[in-house]
């Protein structure tokens, strides 16, 4: 019998690598396929989606944290009929923004000129809600995955972010349902963005998850993949 299972597809974040779904591959590998992709190369948002659907086959269930949520758009822009649903954690869908390509850069050469921990901890904090900081084993866990980044791997996903295309006008045609899910702390990608993004997808649903900042796959897993096993389950996605 032919295995007609989704693959899901987990794509992870800015300085982030699979760690980032350490506590969802076991649980979601029950529900079908799953393919934690490396995005530790890229410079380019569309040819990363390109080639993780050249990787693939059949239809896909798409995760992504951050900028990963934007590879997650390039592959339901290029691949829409096989995109069955998306899931888009602590992410955005706008183009460059006034100023952006500068900062972004400042830390490009920040990293190369004294390696990824001389931003390591400048950028988790950014990134975290303040009770997290005082979680000694999950601040060390991140600082770890961020370290495991090299100065060259970061500057090509800078590229790719700078250079990444506005969603805009792709949110209205997404064909498939949409989870949106931001933390209630995250003060990069915040959950009103969000809810502007679920305004203007035909079938989206909105999910807040308390307490938690822009590393909500770490900072929140469990509340996490209720909302997303939950959101399968109701749209009859889980098997």
């Amino acid at each position: 019998m032919n295995d007609t299972r989704p693959t899901f597809v987990l794509l992870h974040g800015l300085l982030c690598d699979a760690d980032t779904w350490a506590d969802f591959i076991g649980p979601l590998s029950r529900l079908g396929h799953v393919l934690a992709a490396d995005l530790s190369g890229i410079d380019s948002l569309p040819e990363a989606a390109r080639e993780i659907l050249a990787r693939t086959t059949g239809p896909l269930i798409v995760a992504g944290h951050s900028m990963g949520g934007r590879v997650a758009l390039e592959m339901a822009r290029r691949a829409p009929r096989r995109c069955r649903a998306l899931i888009l954690m602590n992410t955005g869908y706008r183009g460059l923004g006034e100023g952006e390509s500068e900062k972004r850069m400042a830390l490009v050469r920040a990293a190369r000129a004294g390696g990824i921990q001389a931003i390591a901890d400048g950028w988790l904090d950014g990134m975290i809600a303040s009770a997290t900081r005082g979680d000694a084993a999950l601040m060390a866990r991140m600082r770890a995955m961020v370290l495991r980044s090299t100065p060259d791997s970061f500057a090509g996903q800078i590229q790719a972010l700078i250079g990444r295309p506005d969603a805009s006008g792709l949110l209205g045609r997404l064909a498939c349902p949409v989870l949106l899910m931001s933390g209630t702390e995250d003060r990069w990608s915040p959950l009103d963005r969000h809810a502007d993004m679920a305004s203007r997808v035909p079938d989206a649903t909105l999910e807040a998850i308390g307490g938690a900042g822009h590393m909500a796959p770490f900072e929140a897993p469990a509340a996490c993949l209720s909302a997303i096993t939950g959101w399968l389950a109701r749209r009859g996605l889980s098997g």
